[in-house]
């Protein structure tokens, strides 16, 4: 067998390391990737923040402070530049040496700043002191791509929204660390040695970079991506509502880039007017980078995310621009203009790189995918370096009009641009607005698409947009009601009720049904008693109302049913009636409707027998009635015991749940039994999962079990479907992946790897290469020039589609760890004939995923030759070979792992070549649920082994397949015809 273990042991942890794990909502196989680097953001960072520091003091102390201007527009030009250098690199050098030599060349230059600054007094002195302020945007622009593309690459895209939080409060903590050091080293070593200081931590990120590069080289590509620019999706252009929503987001960014560094130059306007010497300076910049450090490390930790939960996306990113204007406010009335500065600064840092840092990448969600990666790369490329050079002009423009053209004071200027920060937050915060809405209108259009994903978008402002278009009436249609009871299902009632009178019947119909699937409440009860009682109103929207009213009612009228259960009445009516009135009736009463209920079961017409067994699922019990249910189980009409099924789940009648499991056995009522057991639920899984494991049933049947405990979707459904996930084999397998990855909202994916981690995705991807390399392996020893057999020729081709499947099989497993959209693309671009298709797919899979077999799983997509195929499979299946006779017993012993076909296909090779297999293979067979197979087992036995097959043919003539019961009588009487038999 095969010699690859199903899982394999995950590293136990102590006790307080599995809490702490918890408490920061991490796995034991992401903490050390996390830990690494959150070292290499934080040492970078310290060394970013003590330069800035010792900078800026510095260059107020050398330059005025309205040459910070020059600094922002030069700073664009450098972001610029270095943004395009960054890319440039990527396009000619593998990922690793982009990064490595990124990090060390953003060190090297601090050492001639170093020697610069011992030149005081000198031209070398002002130009390192100007490169020095322009440098820290440099360090900080590459730093953080390095850090996000380091990140991606390391943590798939369900770990990274656990571990990246992680990874950049790592600026965060640098803040606080290098805020409360600076005045100490500065002390230490004098502030003009602070850049060497910088220099060492820069380096020792580097070195924190190498290790990670080296410890999880399979995380970093080998080749050079290059994206196809003439692709079709580049070259689709944006229209309508996505770009108008694209210039909001433009605007938006550039908004907020132009107060950040308006407020960052009165900032240090305030300081170099109060201060005299850069020491000082230095020091009060890192005593408030600390403070505001720890204050944004606990808004991070505690405060952003249950925020942004709690009053909803745009709502929490409204507070920057007025926690802006407020203290803005405070600043132009107050003579403190130094603290007032201090303040707008410290609350326009404290939500920007907290709340708006975490809510931005939400805002790009609503744009649909094809298109989404390309607005994001642009708005944040081009946004952030032209608000830079956009924010020094404007600054600049300023200074020259309040200074020279009005004479203004310091004084008067500074309240100037207090009441330009004010006007700039408000614009700010109308925009925020606009952007607001074209949120909802994309968020809509999506929906009606049918292209919205509840996974990462803001579920309030999902559920304000449907709420809205909805009350406007604007397109009332299935797609809403059904999105409202995914994201608000405790507000569908509040939100349909009083609209149920302007709706058309079929959406009242289906209006009323979103909100039977929540419990019934009083308040609505006037709008649909209004319904109930309209002349107007549709049979099947007052059967709705009044199963709503009575459930709704804390004192339901039975009495008043009576009413309903005339033979004039709608059987839609009369049905739903009966159902209440059995529920809640006296004994009496109970006693009148199921005697109705009885006459509509037993009645010769089709329709009262159907809407009897509808109003039985609408009763609590089935109680007497239950006596009719076999006899229904058995009726003539197919849609009679399609609803009769419904009902049996719907009344949690546990005697009847086999037939449920018997249902799913014929066509007809495969669809009613497949919807009744995922209404069953939990009490289905035990009948579920002994019909999935039972090898007797046809493996069509058993597979949809595993189907329908996918749909089932409980956490128990989950659980059991990892749990058969590790120990199952081919097309079952298959068929466990996919029912886990649909389940919504991912919850099928991440109870996986909760229970059976990385590693154990990890081990069943090696499972299915051991698996293709015993496939190969059978087509190498059954060579055609040596076999040329035509059964033969469909075993070599079974053997090939196995191996496939195997692929197909990893990347659904991958599809557990990484980006689907990326697993498809390489997916689709591979199962091409095009070479430059199949070079494309395999440079994708190159730059997404980071398994440990990565080099392996390359070369086996590559279509290379079998034998090159079998050789890169040498770390995982070592290749021995065999006879034909050998390897095809050897393939039968793995019949677990084979399809139906493969291994029918073994056997007719058997037969044809006259090859003797295992008698315990073969006798197993026997009771394949393939009929199939158990077919090419007798043509096999007859050639084989006639005395054998004699003996077995009187249980074989009454098999269940009713074909093999006729090729078993077939050769009965071959053998009496021809006088007996012989063995071979």
């Amino acid at each position: 067998m095969i010699a690859v273990s199903p899982t394999q042991p995950r590293k136990q942890l102590n006790p307080l390391a599995r809490r702490i794990l918890r408490w920061v909502n991490l796995r034991p196989e992401e903490a050390e990737r996390t830990l690494l680097m959150f070292l290499f953001y934080a040492s970078i960072s310290i060394g970013a923040i003590w330069l800035e520091a010792t900078s800026a003091a510095l260059f107020l102390g050398e330059y005025s402070v309205q040459a910070l201007t020059l600094v922002y527009m030069a700073t664009a030009g450098i972001v610029t530049t270095l943004g395009v250098f960054y890319s440039w690199l990527q396009r000619h050098l593998p990922l690793r040496i982009v990064m490595l030599t990124v990090s060390v060349l953003l060190a090297l230059p601090l050492l001639g700043f170093w020697y610069g600054l011992g030149l005081k007094g000198t031209a070398v002195y002002a130009t390192t002191v100007f490169a020095m302020r322009l440098w820290v945007e440099a360090i900080y622009t590459l730093s953080n791509v390095n850090n996000d593309i380091a990140a991606n690459q390391l943590f798939n895209i369900r770990e990274v929204k656990r571990a990246f939080p992680l990874v950049s409060t790592g600026i965060i903590v640098a803040e606080i660390i290098s805020g409360f050091s600076l005045p100490f080293i500065i002390r230490a070593i004098g502030i003009s040695n602070v850049a060497l200081a910088s220099f060492v931590m820069l380096m020792l990120g580097a070195v924190i970079l190498f290790y990670v590069s080296q410890r999880y080289r399979q995380a970093f590509p080998n080749s050079v991506y290059t994206p196809d620019a003439e692709s079709e999706l580049s070259a689709m252009r944006l229209k309508g509502n996505i770009r108008n929503y694209k210039a909001l987001l433009f605007i938006f960014f550039i908004a907020a880039q132009i107060l950040f560094f308006l407020i960052d130059y009165q900032f240090y306007s305030q300081l170099n007017a109060t201060y005299s010497t850069e020491i000082a300076i230095a020091q009060f910049v890192g005593i408030f980078g600390g403070i505001l450090g720890i204050f944004k490390l606990c808004l991070q930790l505690f405060g952003s995310s249950r925020i942004i939960e709690r009053i909803g996306l745009f709502i929490a990113v409204m507070m920057p621009p007025i926690a802006i204007a407020a203290t803005g406010a405070f600043t132009g009335f107050t003579s403190m203009l130094l603290w007032g500065f201090v303040a707008v600064k410290f609350f326009d840092e404290l939500f920007r790189f907290t709340i708006v840092a975490t809510t931005a990448p939400v805002l790009f969600q609503p744009v649909p995918e094809q298109f989404r990666s390309r607005v994001q790369s642009q708005v944040r490329g081009i946004a952030d370096p032209l608000s830079t050079g956009g924010a020094g002009l404007f600054i600049w423009g300023m200074t020259q009009l309040f200074d020279r053209f009005m004479g203004y004071g310091e004084s008067t200027i500074a309240r100037s641009f207090a009441i330009v920060i004010i006007t700039l937050a408000l614009a700010w915060l109308v925009v925020i607005l606009l952007l607001r809405q074209g949120y909802t209108e994309l968020l809509i259009q999506n929906v009606e698409r049918g292209q919205l994903s509840l996974v990462n978008v803001d579920a309030k402002e999902v559920r304000r947009a449907v709420s809205e278009s909805l009350t406007r009436a604007e397109s009332a249609s299935d797609q809403y009601v059904e999105l409202l009871t995914q994201v608000a299902p405790e507000m569908v009632g509040e939100i349909l009720s009083p609209l149920l009178p302007q709706m058309t019947p079929e959406m009242q119909k289906r209006s009323l049904e979103a909100m039977l699937l929540q419990p019934a409440e009083e308040k609505y009860l006037p709008t649909v008693r209004e319904l109930l009682y309209a002349p107007t109103t549709t049979p099947d929207v007052k059967a709705l109302s009044l199963r709503y009213s009575m459930l709704a009612d804390p004192v339901p009228d039975v009495s008043g049913l009576r009413n309903y259960l005339q033979p004039a009445q709608n059987p839609l009516v009369r049905s739903a009636a009966v159902a209440m009135m059995m529920r809640f009736g006296t004994p009496e009463q109970v006693a009148e409707a199921t005697n109705t209920l009885r006459q509509m079961l037993t009645s010769p017409y089709q329709s009262d027998r159907v809407l009897g067994c509808r109003a039985l699922a609408d009763a609590a019990y089935l109680q007497s009635l239950r006596f009719y249910v076999p006899q229904l189980l058995q009726d003539r009409s197919i849609e009679v015991r399609c609803t009769l099924l419904g009902a049996i789940a719907a009344t949690k009648a546990e005697e009847f749940y086999p037939s449920l499991i018997r249902g799913l056995h014929y066509k007809a009522t495969r669809q009613a039994a497949y919807e009744a057991l995922i209404e069953l639920g939990d009490d289905a899984l035990d009948y579920l999962d002994q019909l999935g494991i039972d090898s007797h049933y046809p493996t069509h049947i058993r597979l949809r079990a595993w189907e329908i405990m996918g749909k089932i979707g409980t956490t128990a459904a989950i659980s059991l479907l990892g749990d058969r996930l590790v120990e199952s084999w081919g097309a079952r397998r298959r068929t466990i992946l996919k029912a886990l990855i649909k389940i919504p909202a991912e919850a099928g994916i991440e109870a996986t790897i909760d229970k059976i981690g990385r590693s154990g995705v990890e081990k069943m991807v090696h499972q299915e290469l051991y698996i293709m390399g015993e496939m190969l392996a059978g087509i190498q020893d059954l060579p055609k020039d040596q076999i040329a057999t035509t059964e033969a020729e469909l075993l070599r081709n079974a053997l090939a589609d196995e191996a496939q499947d195997c692929i197909k099989r990893m990347f659904m497993l991958m599809r557990l760890l990484y980006a689907p959209s990326a697993i498809q693309a390489a997916e689709f671009n591979l199962s091409s004939k095009a070479k430059v298709n199949v070079a494309r797919g395999i440079e994708i899979l190159d730059n997404t995923f980071d398994l440990s077999c990565k080099q392996c799983i390359l070369s086996i997509v590559d279509n290379r030759p079998l034998a090159e195929r079998l050789r890169a499979l040498a770390e995982i299946y070592t290749y021995q070979p065999m006879s034909g006779i050998k390897r095809l017993r050897y393939l039968v012993g793995l019949r677990y792992c084979l399809s139906d076909w493969t291994l029918a296909c073994c056997f007719h090779v058997a037969r044809t070549q006259w090859w003797s297999l295992h008698s315990a293979d073969v006798l197993a067979c026997l009771e394949h649920s393939a009929g199939f197979v158990r077919e090419a087992v007798m043509a096999y036995l007859q050639v084989a082994s006639p005395r054998a097959l004699h003996k077995l043919l009187p249980r074989l003539e009454n098999d269940r397949d009713k074909l093999v019961g006729a090729q078993a009588r077939a050769i009965a009487t071959y053998f009496r015809e021809n006088g007996g038999f012989y063995d071979v």
